[in-house]
């Protein structure tokens, strides 16, 4: 931070001076002015003295004083420059364990579940200050996609390459996502969270123990629901364009739906978006 401060504080003692000069100042013009009434009047004054003039000594006066003031601040040398505070962080540390398996792309909320996803980290980034943040990307494994960081320019970064395609085995490891992310953490004495974004579809049974081996680190977690209970299909892509949806061994058309049943295990808050 900037500061400003003076070499020698104690210098600006000598300002209680000036009211000691103005007491000096006033009684002299009082005596010099009773003085100049015994000998005659003012306009006398005028007329044999051609440059008598009562306000030149005033402003003279004046300039006197504002050019000790500046003398006094000059000799007390004011410095300017910048000082650093060490200060404790308040924040939190902040894991995403975001979904990216096919499931994340069906569009029963629009634009899909996983673009839904990532406007909702964006705008969470926006509204972090002093906390630290970190992203990991689940499908039928986890990845930490970004370290915890404060920069939330890079955070904005990474987010934005994130994909279905970005893990290629497929699935929904959340137990791996959360254990992933609670081994991520620093050993700094910060508060802990982890939100896992996901459509529930728990495709392996070590979510719970995960969940309790993070609430042993005092790490806490929620769950944000991404889809509706009636489903949609989930799109297949090619070269960046949709052809058709993904089908089952018999043809038949694969609905994903958001899923109650992690909820029912796991007894967290289920947000469903």
């Amino acid at each position: 931070m900037n500061i400003i401060r003076l070499e020698h504080s104690e210098l600006l003692n000598l300002l209680w001076i000036i009211p000691i000069m103005i007491a000096v100042y006033i009684g002299v013009m009082q005596w010099r002015k009773k003085a100049m009434k015994e000998y005659g009047d003012f306009t006398v004054f005028g007329k044999l003295i051609p440059d008598f003039s009562l306000m030149r000594p005033k402003v003279k006066f004046i300039l006197l004083i504002i050019s000790f003031v500046f003398l006094i601040l000059a000799i007390a040398n004011p410095q300017i420059g910048s000082k650093l505070h060490e200060a404790e962080r308040k924040g939190i540390d902040l894991f995403i364990a975001l979904d990216v398996s096919k499931s994340m792309d069906a569009e029963d909320i629009q634009p899909s579940r996983l673009n839904r996803s990532k406007q909702a980290i964006s705008k969470l980034i926006d509204r972090l200050g002093g906390d630290r943040i970190g992203i990991v990307v689940f499908a039928g494994n986890a990845y930490v996609q970004l370290p915890i960081t404060t920069d939330y320019s890079a955070a904005k970064l990474f987010l934005s390459t994130i994909n279905s395609d970005i893990v290629p085995s497929q699935g929904t490891a959340i137990g791996n996502a959360i254990e992933l992310a609670t081994q991520s953490f620093d050993d700094e004495n910060h508060s802990k969270a982890i939100i896992v974004i996901t459509d529930g579809e728990n495709h392996e049974n070590n979510a719970i123990e995960a969940a309790e081996a993070a609430k042993e680190k005092n790490i806490t977690v929620h769950t944000i629901g991404m889809g509706l209970p009636d489903g949609a299909p989930i799109p297949i892509y090619e070269n960046g364009k949709k052809n058709g949806f993904k089908k089952d061994k018999n043809g038949n058309t694969v609905v994903t739906k958001l899923k109650n049943a992690f909820y029912d295990c796991c007894r967290w808050r289920w947000y469903q978006c």
